[in-house]
């Protein structure tokens, strides 16, 4: 990605479709922002488009006249990656407006430090019995106090449980509430945020899209983990009279 930051004093658009639920937003940091959602599920590449479209008409501005389009590249739903990613470079293209990726557990935990302070851990669905973790410490500024992995949930418990060493625990994001009890066991005194702190809230996005490295390459999508097609590879390629080395190659060849 090329160096091109901050962008210039127009307005940015944020992209996010990690999570069934899309959001748009549009704005600068400190002045009014559009932030809009839809419901998506299965249906992102039909929903994104006309809800970039409502909100670029909302915020009263056009594509051209954008300083930047940020795109949350995951962790999340690979289908919502893929199309948010897609849609973003052809905006970019398009209008001549540089792009940025940004990653959704800091911009989980960014909203989660405007209340808390000590360690933040995000934590998001991953599906399979897994989850999305990455734990910060929120003192002023919010640093990572590791990379971000995707883990088996007792796993995960343990790990999200260390970060009381460094201070009051606090939780975040969807993962927590599909397994609640597996985190309280392994850390009973931590607080778990409600839902309303599930998605990056508009104070993080543009903050963060105002810092974010923009330019006319590719964002790189964030996934963590095999997608579910390609852990049951094995079995989908017998299921059709096909080895694996079969499955790949036609795969291969359908992306060329």
């Amino acid at each position: 990605m090329d160096k091109l930051t901050p962008p210039g004093s127009g307005k940015l658009l944020v992209i996010n479709a990690v999570a069934p639920a899309l959001w748009v937003t549009c704005g600068r940091p400190g002045q009014d922002v559009v932030h809009r959602r839809a419901e998506a599920t299965g249906r992102c590449a039909e929903v994104l488009a006309p809800l970039i479209a409502e909100v670029l008409a909302e915020a009263g501005v056009r594509p051209a006249e954008l300083g930047g389009l940020a795109c949350v590249r995951g962790p999340g739903s690979f289908t919502g990656i893929r199309v948010a990613l897609a849609t973003a470079l052809g905006l970019s293209l398009g209008a001549n407006v540089p792009m940025a990726g940004l990653d959704h557990l800091p911009l989980l935990a960014a909203t989660a430090a405007a209340k808390a302070t000590g360690a933040v851990v995000a934590i998001t669905h991953a599906r399979a019995g897994q989850v999305y973790l990455q734990s910060f410490l929120a003192d002023g500024d919010l640093m990572p106090m590791g990379a971000p992995k995707a883990l088996a949930v007792a796993e995960a418990a343990a790990r999200a449980a260390d970060g009381a060493a460094v201070g009051p625990l606090w939780l975040v994001g969807d993962g927590v509430a599909r397994y609640r009890d597996a985190f309280l066991a392994a850390a009973p005194l931590a607080v778990i945020l409600g839902p309303e702190f599930d998605s990056p809230s508009p104070a993080a996005l543009m903050a963060a899209a105002v810092t974010a490295d923009y330019g006319f390459t590719p964002v790189e999508p964030l996934y963590l983990r095999p997608s579910d097609a390609e852990e049951n590879l094995d079995a989908i390629a017998a299921h059709r009279g096909l080895t694996r080395h079969d499955a790949e190659a036609r795969i291969r060849q359908a992306m060329e």
